[in-house]
């Protein structure tokens, strides 16, 4: 997304939401003085440590240490990009970034191409719940799927025929070029165009934006095929898209597992009993890029596919598909012939639960379909190879020696062969990804760009002092201080010197972007300039600014330009004994 936004025009955003309403909608929060207190939305806990603080417009979780501004908290709970969430918040703001958008015509196709496909979805519902709907309405009712369940997942009714869609989105403001592109319509050679979805029960797919990028479609009656999904384009990917991600990402981040299933009404049958971390493929074989999107709130994906030979089939490649993006697959084995969705409609939540507390590995679960197949020799081998292959995929060394291990444990088969041959797979990737490497080294040591990394300490100071919690304390009453006369102090005294951690010295470097701006007319005070540009940084920079705003090292009231003074004062001494002490040494 191309989005350039001045400072000012973020710090507007950030200072006109209130953070308190949005965390509450994820969490619940409870009055604790001038902050409130929830669990943390990010790690699983038994008491609150998650802090809000209104009047910093913050938040700050002191167990796992994630923290930041009300932006930062919507990129993590919903996995968005800075400009997405931006966006996001803008919305009920009334604030128009168009201005911002008008240079990049693709971005403006973007938004028009949301805009049709929202127009859909109401059209779509209307149908849905009229009188046109109600065979819709009683299949689902005959599948065991509840009113409730249908609204919250946004389900709509195309009838069949389309002159309908084409006049009600005239009328929504929609084009008929704008509808072709967004794949509401189709069209054959110079015919009038027609609408894509007709006569199928249509379930809207969102992003992690929240943003419907398109439709997925079930067939009312007899007809091929069956399912139907809006056109691939440049907005809508089934393989990068999860049905129902949109909604079950924070459970799947508070749960660190999630439930894989193959279709629309397996996933909706799910929410309907109570399992909230479920999603489900758009009409494909589960891929890397859903994968990588389950990894970045879950290291554990449940595969609960049908019972039948074509899904013990697509159970074993989507498990090699995980193994291969770093998740760790469970197979939850279904009766044979049945789907969760007609698993839910007979029995209860508490059956499937009991389904997912047997669910197997990976590797375990080859050696149960070899003895299913009358434990033969050939059906061993088969096996064993199909688990090397998987195996080679796997990118962590470690994971892999103790793969290769169970495998050889579970089917009786030396290590040291399994080794040999895992190797001989691996080698052409490993050699390909050494080389690669070594091109990516050298094209970084070209643009001078140094990758992330975690804090970079300098040289230890001896027994005497804990350097980095010396320059938090003075950072914090620095980017407290609101008049800016404690950050320009702790600028003239330790602007040379070098930071004990890497994010200090972002934050110096940050603080002396404040001062030339102040210097320039600028009237923001030191913490808020801060804020409005940490987005820009890593997350661990973010969290150590965020801690260094809402923790306990700055007093309410206190002279802050003398509490930088005298942190400086002991790092000097201290870098006196220091080196007092190495002379002595030699």
């Amino acid at each position: 997304m191309a989005l350039s936004l001045p400072r000012d025009v973020v710090v507007r955003i950030k200072e006109e939401t209130d953070i308190v309403d949005v965390v509450r909608r994820y969490v619940t929060l409870h009055a604790a003085g001038s902050a409130f207190k929830a669990l943390c939305p990010f790690h699983r806990e038994k008491g609150p440590s998650f802090h809000v603080h209104p009047s910093r417009q913050i938040y700050k979780c002191f167990g796992c240490g994630e923290g930041g501004d009300v932006i930062s908290f919507l990129m993590k709970v919903e996995g968005l990009s800075f400009p997405e969430a931006v966006e996001t918040l803008a919305r009920p703001l009334d604030i128009d970034l168009a201005r911002y958008l008008a240079e990049d015509e693709g971005e403006g196709e973007r938004l028009a191409f949301h805009r049709a496909n929202d127009a859909a979805v109401k059209l779509w519902q209307e149908a849905f719940w009229s009188e046109r709907g109600e065979a819709a309405r009683g299949y689902l009712r005959e599948r065991g799927f509840g009113d409730e369940v249908a609204r919250r997942y946004e389900i709509g009714w195309a009838p069949p025929g389309g002159g309908w869609l084409v006049e009600a989105l005239a009328r929504e403001g929609v084009s008929q070029d704008l509808a072709l592109r967004a794949g509401l319509f189709g069209q054959r050679g110079a015919e009038p165009p027609f609408a894509y979805f007709r006569g199928r029960i249509i379930f809207p797919i969102r992003n992690v934006a929240q943003r419907v990028a398109g439709f997925g479609g079930r067939l009312l009656g007899q007809g091929e095929p069956k399912y139907l999904n809006s056109p691939e384009s440049a907005y809508f990917s089934k393989g990068r898209l999860l049905y129902g991600f949109a909604s079950s990402r924070i459970a799947i981040a508070r749960l660190k597992t999630a439930i894989l299933v193959e279709g629309y009404l397996d996933l909706i049958a799910l929410a309907q009993a109570g399992f909230a971390n479920g999603v489900a493929t758009c009409g494909t074989a589960f891929t890397a890029d859903q994968a990588r999107l389950l990894r970045r709130g879950c290291p554990t994906v449940f595969l609960l596919f049908d019972g039948d030979r074509a899904g013990l089939g697509a159970t074993v490649k989507g498990c090699q598909t995980a193994l291969a993006q770093g998740l760790e697959p469970r197979v939850a084995r279904l009766p044979q012939g049945e789907d969760p969705a007609s698993l839910l409609q007979t029995r209860d939540a508490a059956a499937l639960g009991e389904i997912l507390s047997r669910a197997s590995g990976y590797l375990p679960f080859l050696r149960e379909l070899v003895e299913e197949r009358g434990g033969t020799r050939v059906a061993k081998e088969r096996a064993v190879r199909r688990a090397l292959e998987s195996i080679a995929q796997v990118p962590d060394p470690i994971r892999q020696a103790y793969l290769l291990q169970e495998t050889a444990e579970l089917f009786g088969i030396g290590l040291g062969i399994l080794e040999r041959e895992s190797a001989r797979l691996h080698g052409d990737g490993r050699q390909a990804a050494v080389r690669g490497g070594a091109d990516a080294d050298a094209a970084g040591g070209a643009s001078g760009t140094a990758a992330p990394g975690p804090s970079r300490p300098v040289a230890p100071a001896g027994p005497w002092l804990d350097r980095a919690a010396v320059e938090a304390v003075m950072f914090a009453h620095a980017l407290r201080d609101d008049t800016g006369r404690a950050a320009g102090e702790l600028l003239r005294l330790r602007a040379e010197r070098a930071c004990a951690t890497s994010e200090g010295d972002l934050l110096r470097g940050e603080m002396l972007r404040w001062q030339a701006a102040r210097a320039a007319g600028e009237e923001a005070p030191p913490g808020r300039f801060v804020q409005a540009e940490w987005h820009e940084f890593s997350a661990a920079y973010r969290c150590f600014v965020a801690d260094l705003l809402a923790g306990d090292l700055v007093p309410e009231r206190g002279d802050f330009v003398k509490a930088v003074r005298d942190g400086h004062e002991r790092l000097e001494t201290d870098a006196e004994r220091e080196r007092r002490r190495a002379a002595a040494a030699r």
